[in-house]
């Protein structure tokens, strides 16, 4: 299988998570699909979330980047100790003058930011379009871009480096070395040397029609190995590393 390979990194990142308190938004650890597609979207010029709004355009059941780009597969490897990233709590006011109704017109934000992220990813065309995965490969390989694509906030550019394309093939073993979706029991993980390291993520795997509200399932970077009978679907390798796309 042929596969767009890339390194995706930043100084700062905030994948912003919609169930938050009144004081502090939080940030997910790793770009989740919807904002991976998202990114890729603006790098070959497809429409957001507020189009309809924004310029008097028919209201359609996804935002253009989802419906065109929705069936690609995706992997991510966080190149980071264990897969987590450092995040810090940033305070600053928002004084753009229509961010808040209070005297003044000034926000005061508190967010969480992930520092320096940096992941390799791989796109395999699955379903897509043949016109539009050539476009969007050739697009990536030659540096191009129709919008500047960001990491999770316009104030945060997207880096995008070492863009190539690779050969996979299909594999079945044990070891994931990228992020994969499990929805199982964790306590079949094998592994137990004092190296284990286990990380577990709930965030976006999709969006809902018409309203858009995120779907979600649960991310997992570890070490150890699952069963066979346990595999999630769609597993191929370099020859090296095995890449769980979805």
């Amino acid at each position: 299988m042929k596969s767009l390979r890339f390194t995706l990194s930043g100084p700062l990142a905030c994948f912003r998570q919609p169930d938050v308190n009144a004081k502090v938004y939080f940030t997910y650890n790793n770009i989740h699909k919807v904002a991976l597609l998202g990114l890729l979207g603006a790098v070959i010029g497809l429409s957001g979330y507020r189009n309809a709004d924004l310029y008097g355009q028919d209201e359609k059941l996804y935002p253009s980047f989802y419906e065109v780009l929705s069936s690609l597969l995706v992997s991510v490897v966080p190149n980071a100790k264990n897969g987590y990233f450092s995040k810090k709590i940033q305070y600053f006011n928002n004084s753009v003058g229509y961010a808040s109704k209070e005297e003044g017109g000034n926000l005061q934000v508190r967010e969480q930011w992930l520092e320096n992220p940096n992941w390799t990813i791989f796109l395999a065309r699955h379903e897509l379009y043949a016109s539009i995965w050539d476009k969007l490969c050739d697009y990536m390989l030659q540096g191009q871009c129709v919008y500047i694509p960001y990491l999770g906030r316009n104030d945060f550019p997207a880096q995008i480096s070492d863009v190539h394309m690779v050969e996979l093939t299909a594999s079945r073993s044990g070891r994931i070395d990228s992020l994969f979706l499990y929805g199982g029991d964790l306590n079949i993980l094998a592994g137990g040397d004092p190296s284990q390291y286990l990380f577990v993520e709930t965030a976006p795997t999709g969006l809902v029609p018409k309203h858009n509200f995120y779907e979600f399932g649960r991310y997992i970077f570890t070490n150890c190995t699952l069963p066979e009978d346990e595999l999630p679907p769609n597993l191929y390798s370099d020859g090296v590393r095995q890449y769980s796309f979805y």
